[in-house]
């Protein structure tokens, strides 16, 4: 049987605009000559449309456009996600078999997640009752959607048990082919230093989907229709990764971050799943970020802070990726701490990106805040404060560019953005000024621990230029500041943070999971440190709740997915 994997990308509270996209998707999937189309779980409001779906007027277009499409079908079954009212209150997260103009078949959601960035029991209701099978094309056909693969209590790789398994139950019913309608955000594994491993550290989603999937069509003998959509909502990246999972381990599937349609066959041969890299997957999954943030938001041109440094040689390279040359546009901001080489290297990428580029000099501004000081305070040293105000300058001076109408001309739009460059091993030490270099509409970068940043450089190639990935990490805000001498080498860093914070390791057991990730002087620095590393992380969470939203592309990312108290001890 000839299935049609529609992986698409839908906007959140556009039910019209993605019924839309869902027909034109069938029209092609039965051109082709698809027997059967299954599309992604919730394909009609978009996932996850959170307390939007409390509004009755955005149930009632839900329903509507989901009636539409199902008046729309002919011989060949469309199968999508989509919700409607539960006697509770909330709602069913529901999959659709509609077929010869009219819905013929619904399955509700058994196992809602609610860790990590999940919250569906805040809008669902679970179903505790097994799915009925659908019977056609001489298969007995099982509706799912979502978490229901992940339940298998030896497959699942979830931090709870849920004392259900909805595709145990179908396979017990005999099913010999399952469709589970997915929207699955996607993640790298926590962070490991090249050549290490660790049997704690959490493996990338894509790893997990590539036990689960193909280890439950062999445990069950059955195989398993994925679709899952792609694209970002916020923090969230979506890849896809639709496929067939085959009964013998095999796999048809299609390329990550790309929609459109994918022909899967049960009877046609699979192939082994060959793993995601990592330094590809994040350049994709990053410029799909900032593009679908930027067209959802109703943004379409950035600028940022060019400093010669990684960080936003990377953030710039990637914009022009998402965006074209002609939507991103650079400012150097150097103060008297800036040196030449770091204006030298910023200006050679905006000419080799083909950007808009201008030095803005930030020092005058500084000057004018630390005179008012020293007119209020004589005598006062030169401290933090000062670090700060030049931060502060800077982020002033670029946000001032996005209304600023000559820039508008260059970039084509009025409708402008500060692209925030920060990483995630700043933000977890604090590492990074309040209003200053903390402001932006999202974070490309800002789930990404430096040592992904450097992975990230070398992918990108020659959009990042050599003498930025040679020169070492500064902030320029004082003679000879560097940032590993402020913080820590970043090797050991990262190592500490994708222990403790990604891999969610218990504290007192960190300074022997240290010793598979590091050896000699850089193990016992790392050991020396991890107090007081792990004290900033704990005491700079007020800051980080004020930083622009990240790409979540590790386990464990800030934000809704990782809830500590400001007043927690």
């Amino acid at each position: 049987m000839k299935i049609a994997l529609l992986q698409l990308n839908a906007r959140l509270g556009d039910p019209e605009g993605n019924g839309r996209s869902l027909e034109a998707a069938y029209a092609a999937a039965v051109a082709a000559g698809a027997q059967l189309a299954l599309a992604p779980e919730l394909a009609i409001p978009g996932y996850l449309l959170e307390d939007r779906l409390w509004e009755p007027a955005m149930r009632r277009r839900i329903e509507a456009e989901s009636h539409r499409l199902a008046a729309l079908t002919g011989a060949v079954p469309l199968v999508f996600g989509t919700a409607r009212p539960a006697p509770s209150g909330r709602l069913w997260n529901e999959l659709w078999w509609c077929e010869g103009g009219a819905l013929r078949h619904c399955a509700h959601k058994r196992v809602l997640p609610s860790y990590d960035v999940f919250d569906e029991h805040r809008y669902f209701e679970p179903d505790d009752r097994p799915q009925p099978l659908v019977r056609f094309g001489g298969h007995g056909i099982g509706l799912s959607i979502c978490e229901d693969l992940w339940a298998d209590p030896q497959l699942g790789n979830v931090p709870v048990g849920y004392g259900v398994d909805p595709i145990a139950d179908l396979a017990a019913a005999g099913a010999t082919l399952i469709l589970n309608a997915s929207a699955s955000p996607s993640a790298l594994g926590s962070f490991v230093p090249q050549g290490r491993s660790a049997p704690w550290a959490i493996p990338s989603k894509d790893a997990q989907r590539r036990r689960l999937l193909p280890g439950l069509a062999q445990k069950h003998g059955l195989a398993i229709a994925y679709a899952s959509r792609v694209g970002a909502e916020s923090w969230l990246l979506f890849d896809g990764g639709s496929g067939l999972a085959l009964p013998d381990g095999r796999w048809q599937g299609c390329a990550a971050f790309q929609e459109g349609l994918l022909m899967v066959d049960p009877g046609a041969p699979g192939e082994a799943w060959a793993p995601a890299e990592e330094g590809p997957w994040l350049r994709k999954a990053l410029v799909t970020g900032i593009r679908d943030n930027l067209a959802k938001q109703g943004l379409e041109a950035v600028v940022l802070g060019l400093s010669g440094g990684i960080d936003s040689a990377v953030a710039a390279a990637l914009a022009v990726e998402a965006l074209g040359t002609d939507r991103v546009f650079g400012a150097a901001l150097p103060t008297r701490f800036s040196s030449a080489e770091s204006s030298a290297l910023a200006e050679q990428q905006a000419r080799h990106l083909g950007i808009g580029y201008l030095s803005l000099d930030a020092e005058a501004p500084f000057a004018g805040f630390t005179a008012a000081l020293e007119r209020a305070l004589p005598g006062r040293d030169f401290g933090l404060t000062d670090e700060n105000l030049q931060s502060r300058c800077r982020g002033s001076l670029l946000l001032a560019l996005t209304s600023e109408p000559e820039i508008q001309r260059r970039l084509g739009t009025d409708r402008v953005a500060v692209l925030n460059t920060g990483n995630k091993s700043e933000a977890a030490t604090g590492y990074f000024t309040l209003y200053g270099d903390g402001i932006g509409a999202f974070a490309p970068l800002g789930d990404c621990l430096k040592a992904r940043v450097y992975a990230v450089a070398r992918d990108l190639g020659e959009a990042v230029p050599r003498g930025v990935l040679e020169r070492p990490p500064t902030a320029e805000l004082r003679p000879g500041q560097t940032d590993e001498a402020s913080l820590l080498p970043y090797a050991q860093l990262d190592a500490i943070l994708g222990t403790a914070l990604e891999a969610q390791r218990p504290e007192e057991g960190l300074a022997e999971d240290l010793a598979l990730l590091l050896d000699g002087a850089a193990l016992d620095q790392a050991r020396a440190a991890l107090p007081r590393i792990l004290a900033l992380l704990r005491r700079t969470e007020f800051k980080r709740r004020q930083l622009p939203f990240a790409f979540k592309v590790s386990p464990k990312a800030f934000g809704t997915g990782r809830r500590i108290p400001l007043t927690a001890l």
